[in-house]
């Protein structure tokens, strides 16, 4: 009997050792070995896009383009992982974790890491951790240098009609979105709406023609007459590159 238990806790001890050095081997920095390591967590996507030019989307030339995600409650651990090239994008192996600085915007309603830049195009995926999940989007081609980001606020146009104006756009140079994302903020930056269309429009605040919402659904939102607000507004396509960013102030009536 005593043999069999020394046979025992031989064997239990080698499982232990070869577990443990499974894991010295895993790696936080590589995509696919950061989701192994965390195996136990549920995995769940999460919203995000990514838009950049020559001297950046907000006019700082150290950040050429901006990564922007949407942390649902509870979210922690906010991390970026990107490709060293165009390599294929479903394979987590190439990803890499990427130390660049994040911020909140909106005051922290979203968020968005502040990427370098660099040559060429790349693959970016956001990760953030909630209770019992750990959440990734879908990779993002990061098009910089070879499709850069329109900014052109001509292109929408904001039709008054008293607290619940409607917002007409067209795309610009190019014509490869596959949905719009509007955000309506007011003078100190909160965020009053979030929405998604596939249509080139949107009216404050009917949703007949959203497509996914993330406003805070506890209360309907309102604006205030005679107050100013921001709309923000940014074309996406498949890859969640985002090909057109305005942003433009209007007054309700």
């Amino acid at each position: 009997m005593f043999m069999k238990f020394v046979v025992f806790v031989i064997v239990f001890c080698s499982l232990l050792s070869c577990g443990d050095e499974q894991q010295q081997f895993l790696d936080n920095n590589i995509l696919s070995e950061y989701l192994e390591l965390n195996h136990f967590r549920e995995l769940s996507g999460l919203i995000a896009c990514a838009g950049g030019k020559e001297g950046g989307l907000f006019n700082d030339p150290s950040e050429a383009s901006s990564v922007f995600f949407y942390p649902i409650e509870g979210a922690t651990d906010f991390r970026y992982f990107e490709t060293d090239s165009l390599s294929d994008p479903s394979d987590f192996s190439q990803y890499n974790a990427k130390l660049i600085d994040s911020e909140p915007i909106f005051n922290g309603y979203l968020w968005k890491f502040n990427n370098l830049d660099f040559e060429g195009e790349r693959y970016g995926v956001v990760t953030y951790k909630t209770e019992g999940r750990i959440h990734a989007c879908n990779p993002i081609r990061i098009k910089t240098n070879v499709k850069p980001t329109e900014q052109n606020p001509d292109l929408l146009q904001v039709v008054e009609d008293g607290v619940n104006p409607r917002f007409d756009w067209e795309d610009g140079v190019t014509k490869e979105n596959a949905i719009y994302f509007q955000v309506i903020s007011d003078e100190d930056n909160n965020l009053i709406s979030g929405t998604y269309t596939f249509d080139k429009n949107f009216t404050f605040y009917n949703l007949d023609n959203v497509v996914l919402n993330i406003t805070d659904t506890l209360t309907t939102p309102t604006l205030v007459p005679n107050q100013n607000y921001t709309l923000t507004m940014m074309g996406v396509s498949e890859d969640n590159w985002v090909n057109l960013f305005i942003e433009k102030d209007f007054k309700a009536r």
